[in-house]
């Protein structure tokens, strides 16, 4: 029988049967993500009254929605590649490979939390906050979702015994007989640079702890010789009271992560105050060499200036220059930085800016990422100016680390300076070219790049 039920008559034993942790244990999950997040959030105290009451919301939906079922499971091992414990993270991907109703069969739920993640973080930057509460409560019950081993499993309802009933014992019954004893405390949330991963790799570890549910399972049946009473209840919660703790531990802690995540990403909005600037779009255009950042603004209040900031990989964010800002006002202002990236080995470079008050009050705003930087071939652009005096820049590319050269000829082919002579770091670069003591004329320079790459240009310098 699969999970994705369309027939109405049975939407109501659906909804019982595939709750999740049942609607207690989705309480306790939610009830314990505000506590873990850091100081700086500062949001109001009805957050976490609003994550409680609301927890249970996607499991209601079920009855009316057909496409909200197949968000809280699924079938990790019916996946051909899942050989090793692992699947194929891309969706897109799966549907090429499966068809798009295949994959939907199979349960979409660490899809269904990257996407609520994301929509997460918009909600954050448009300052919608009731739409970042009822988003942030979904959250919460797809995350726990993807903590229930019987939600990341095919085997979600049939015990050793091969009889059904221990998805709703296992989360429902044993949550309820037991739920005074579900506590724990918790770190405080971090940011999650690899949402993608981050998801899949508690999925995986739920579908792991299956056996453990099985076992623990079993060995209440033979000890009770039923799946009903307290003896069995307590010989069952012997056998996994623990892991269902550590899970919904696990599971609070990472709905708050993932909360702190598109918080931080949307600019790490401040949910008791107005916006200082309204920042209508901020993109970033790499070029060879180069990365141009162009930010608008629609209206601005108190506005200092921006801070622009740049992280390359995962490392710090270091401080790349400063824009003044135009103070009170309701007029469209264009604002644009360029980043000279010559040189710099990297795989992702991410950008943000911090909008600073004249009175010393900041902002951040939304991320925007630059990836793919590593050029896929050898190349060197025409210098600029050309003509020109006394200097130019000459722009090149390098795929992989290689032993280059780069050399200025005059007319007559003799050598008149050596810009690069070295080995070389994939990535994009410039070099100035200065032309004192040279007589004007025609000059030409050649680089020479891995085994076989030789590329020749001319330019003229003009005094």
């Amino acid at each position: 029988m699969e999970r994705v039920l369309t027939n109405v008559a049975v939407s109501v034993l659906f909804i019982m049967l595939f709750a999740g942790w049942g609607a207690t244990g989705h309480k306790i999950i939610n009830g314990q993500v505000t506590v873990c997040f850091p100081s700086s959030m500062n949001f109001p105290a009805t957050w976490s009254p609003f994550l409680v009451a609301h927890a249970s919301d996607p499991d209601n939906r079920k009855g009316s929605d057909p496409t909200e079922s197949p968000r809280h499971f699924i079938n990790i091992e019916n996946y051909p590649e899942f050989v090793n414990g692992y699947i194929n993270q891309n969706y897109d991907s799966n549907v090429t490979a499966h068809g798009s109703s295949w994959v939907i069969d199979q349960g979409i739920v660490p899809w269904a939390i990257m996407l609520w993640e994301d929509s997460l973080k918009r909600a954050f930057q448009s300052g919608n906050w009731p739409m970042a509460m009822q988003l942030s409560a979904d959250l919460g019950h797809y995350v726990g979702d993807g903590h229930q081993p019987l939600h990341c499993t095919r085997v979600y309802d049939t015990d050793l015994f091969g009889k059904s009933g221990i998805h709703s014992r296992y989360e429902t019954t044993l949550v309820g007989q037991y739920q005074n004893l579900i506590v724990y405390t918790n770190d405080s949330a971090s940011y999650v640079s690899d949402i993608n991963n981050f998801v899949f790799d508690f999925v995986y570890l739920s579908n792991k702890d299956v056996d453990t549910v099985l076992l623990a399972d079993s060995i209440a049946q033979v000890f009770a010789g039923s799946t009903k009473g307290t003896v069995y209840l307590q010989k069952f919660w012997d056998g996994c009271g623990y892991q269902i703790i550590q899970l919904m531990k696990n599971a609070s802690l990472a709905v708050a992560d993932l909360i702190y995540t598109a918080w931080v990403d949307a600019g790490s909005p401040n949910p008791n105050a107005t916006n200082p600037v309204e920042l209508t779009s901020f993109t970033a255009s790499p070029s060879l060499g180069q990365v141009t950042l162009n930010w608008r603004t629609a209206t601005e209040n108190n506005n200092r200036g921006y801070e622009i900031q740049r992280k390359v990989d995962g490392n710090n964010w270091i401080v790349l220059g400063f824009k003044n800002g135009n103070g009170t006002t309701t007029n469209t202002y264009n604002y644009s930085f360029t980043d000279n990236i010559s040189g710099l080995n990297a795989k992702t470079l991410s950008y943000r800016l911090r909008q600073v008050d004249f009175n010393g009050q900041y902002q951040y705003s939304p991320v925007v990422l630059v990836d793919n930087l590593i050029p896929e071939n050898y190349s060197m652009s025409q210098n600029f100016p050309n003509p020109f005096n006394p200097s130019t820049i000459i722009k090149y590319q390098v795929p992989q680390n290689s032993y280059i050269t780069l050399k200025v000829y005059n007319s007559l082919g003799q050598e008149v300076a050596a810009l690069v002579n070295g080995m070389v770091n994939a990535g994009s670069y410039e070099v100035q070219f200065q032309s004192s003591g040279l007589s004007s004329g025609v000059y030409y320079y050649v680089i020479k790049a891995g085994e076989n790459f030789v590329q020749t240009k001319k330019m003229i310098l003009m005094k």
